[in-house]
């Protein structure tokens, strides 16, 4: 198996950590000439969005969640939820929120203040209620009750809240966002204790040195 994608995308890391989780060492292969708009990328990603995972006879599937779940029903080890009815849907909820409130909330800052690809407040000041709101919301729900998210054992919570408050730390280097993943005891603890961890270190360093290699680029 392969992964189509770069290292430093907060929807590329989930992916290579949930195979990290299952013992898979997943190869990343670059992006074609052109990038997510070229038509060979297209060809293998309806929506031109990285990462696509890659079989070896050369059946591909696209988006990180649907990724995700097929390693989860395809790979043998350890499962990405945890045994406990009440604490799987826990974790799944986690990660939804991740993936609708902080990561549409973090957008706003990618493109205007790393990229500068728009210039507008107003949407600005939306991303920064929509990612306050999902942080809070996390932080009412609770990420303390063991060494991950939900448990002693990372799960599909800890997959996607690693890689955006990896995003996160990468936007306070470069703009004015700090204060937007900071301030929330729950998540400062629980974001203390997966940097503390190999699995989330090593998913944290590579988004910060790939970021920091592309802006050399």
């Amino acid at each position: 198996m392969k992964l189509h994608g770069v290292i430093f995308s907060p929807f590329v890391q989930p992916v290579l950590m949930a195979a990290r989780i299952k013992g898979i060492e997943l190869e990343l292969t670059p992006l074609p000439a052109g990038g997510t708009q070229s038509a060979e990328f297209a060809a293998i990603s309806p929506m031109r969005r990285m990462p696509v995972l890659e079989e070896s006879d050369g059946w591909t599937m696209a988006e990180s969640a649907s990724i995700v779940a097929y390693l989860e029903e395809t790979q043998p080890g350890p499962s990405l939820l945890p045994v406990d009815a009440r604490d799987a849907a826990k974790a799944r909820l986690i990660a939804g929120l991740v993936d609708t409130e902080i990561a549409a909330g973090l957008r706003h800052f990618i493109v205007q203040k790393l990229f500068r690809m728009q210039d507008e407040p107003a949407l600005l000041d939306h991303g920064r209620a929509q990612l306050r709101r999902g942080l809070a919301a996390i932080e009412q729900i609770g990420v303390n009750g063991g060494r991950w998210a939900v448990g002693d054992q990372p799960s599909v919570a800890d997959i996607a809240l690693v890689p955006l408050l990896s995003l996160g730390d990468l936007i306070t280097g470069h703009s004015d966002s700090g204060e937007l993943i900071s301030g929330l005891p729950g998540i400062d603890a629980y974001w203390a204790r997966a940097r503390a961890d190999p699995l989330g270190n090593r998913s944290y360093v590579e988004m910060r040195d790939g970021f920091l290699a592309s802006r050399k680029r």
